[in-house]
């Protein structure tokens, strides 16, 4: 998948990997100084490898009015996204109810919104083992 999908912790906690840009030199650089500027602004953000255009976000210690304003701040070098197709927005439709179903906030991506917002898991569950669970069982 050519498109930038965001799993961030909007609500309270959450971390994950921002993935699916594609071997594009191009865009896994614009993506290394998009992780820098979050990080400027106080957001763990990890920059991708080498070769791969995934980087880690954790926001778990980020206010969510941060969170926002570092986004805000740091749009200029988010990659532009490709709209997603009818599949792929279904396939995230798909996750994002498998995450409510393990006890995770998860908001419903639109073509707009094609992101998925998730919250912090139920007490003792890793929200990183859910969405790789989730993921598993949608076929991503």
């Amino acid at each position: 998948m050519r498109r930038l999908v965001f799993v961030l912790a909007f609500l309270v906690v959450g971390c994950g990997a921002i993935p699916g840009l594609g071997g594009d030199a191009k865009r896994h650089d614009q993506l290394v100084k998009y992780a820098q500027c979050l990080r400027q602004q106080g957001v763990n953000a990890s920059d991708p490898p080498a070769g791969d255009d995934s980087f880690n976000l954790d926001a778990r210690k980020v206010p969510k009015d941060k969170l926002e304003a570092a986004l805000e701040t740091c749009k200029k070098y988010r990659p532009q996204e490709e709209p997603p197709s009818a599949e792929d927005l279904d396939r995230m439709r798909k996750t994002a109810a498998c995450l409510r179903r393990n006890g995770v906030e998860a908001s419903d991506p639109t073509a707009a919104e094609p992101g998925i917002h998730i919250g912090e898991p139920p007490p003792g569950k890793d929200v990183d083992a859910i969405m790789a669970a989730c993921q598993k069982e949608v076929g991503e």
